[in-house]
């Protein structure tokens, strides 16, 4: 991703004083998609969806040697004319030095930030969007609902709950540890993830307690809460991803506080420009099912490339999204 560096070295009076920095990158993403949830017609849509992100990130570092800095998003999103999000998100702080990092705010969060969770894909699911990302073993209880601490690209996250974490990495070993407690829900959060990087493979074991008492559902681009189902916060995580032969292929599985869900990914490039992306998800409990999506990306060069998708998800809603666009990073 290509990056603009801003250095502050205006008022750089002896050797001793360091550069701050201020970086600008993001992507923009636009196509036509077409959502048929087959239990809530009134959710089907067919329309242009766009997003827009712009990043910005700032550092400075002190004269003992730690780094403090901060990250801070703008987004817009539209999908059929409607469901529009313009904002900018609350910002992450941080302070890192040698292989510790504290965060405090809008955190990434310990789930979030596991590795092998999400997909290597452009939009991190399938195809231009992400769809609904039924590829998450965290993602239960229907379509949408993010029951765990994650950096908010568009809104307060845990900002508004006095998020902080801490993330260390030495060599192959990495650990995050965060926490969170919303002063208006009462809902606290407490966070774990540990990984391990051997050859071209890393696993990766995850863990959150939370006191909530139920899972909302809020469907995604937008819509009314559907229903509220049992508590699926308290979470057990365990990912593998690796590669066999010209395969990239990831297992996952987690415990929802009872609701088990497991994932199969993997992606393979069919030519130099090419490469296509599939996974399938299976949930049980009353809201569960089977899912499934088929994605291709083509590189365009430049940082844009052709996305395009179709996915099921076989959870409450019944969901068959598919979508085609493209995707530029600057």
């Amino acid at each position: 991703m290509k990056k603009i560096l801003f250095a502050t070295t205006a008022l750089i009076a002896t050797a001793s004083v360091a550069a701050a920095e201020v970086s600008f990158s993001g992507y923009g993403r636009f196509g036509a998609l077409n959502r048929d949830a087959g239990l809530a017609p009134a959710l089907d849509a067919t329309g242009v969806y766009s997003r827009i992100r712009l990043q910005i990130d700032m550092t400075t570092e002190a004269d003992n040697g730690i780094e403090f800095g901060a990250r801070l998003r703008y987004q817009a999103t539209s999908f059929n004319g409607g469901g529009t999000i313009n904002a900018f998100n609350a910002a992450r702080f941080h302070a890192k030095a040698g292989g510790f990092e504290v965060g405090v705010g809008n955190i990434q969060g310990a789930i979030e930030w596991m590795p092998g969770l999400y997909m290597g894909t452009q939009s991190a699911g399938i195809g231009l969007s992400g769809h609904t990302f039924a590829n998450l073993v965290t993602n239960t209880n229907g379509a949408g609902y993010w029951g765990w601490d994650a950096y908010s690209s568009g809104g307060a996250g845990a900002a508004a709950a006095n998020g902080v974490e801490i993330k260390y990495s030495a060599g192959d070993f990495g650990g995050h540890l965060s926490y969170s407690n919303n002063p208006v829900s009462g809902v606290t959060r407490t966070g774990a993830h540990i990984s391990y990087s051997f050859n071209d493979w890393t696993v990766a074991l995850g863990y959150q307690d939370s006191n909530a008492a139920a899972c909302g559902f809020i469907p995604v681009y937008g819509g009314a809460a559907a229903f509220s189902g049992p508590n699926c916060e308290d979470k057990v995580v365990v990912t593998v991803g690796g590669k066999i032969g010209p395969a990239n292929v990831g297992l996952a599985y987690a415990d929802n506080n009872g609701t088990g869900k497991f994932a199969l990914t993997a992606n393979v490039d069919v030519g130099a420009a090419t490469r296509v992306d599939v996974f399938v998800a299976s949930e049980d409990g009353v809201f569960g099912g089977e899912s499934y999506g088929l994605g291709v990306s083509h590189s365009l060069g430049g940082g844009a490339s052709l996305e395009a998708g179709i996915s099921k998800d076989g959870t409450i809603l019944d969901i068959t999204t598919m979508d085609l666009g493209i995707r530029f990073n600057f």
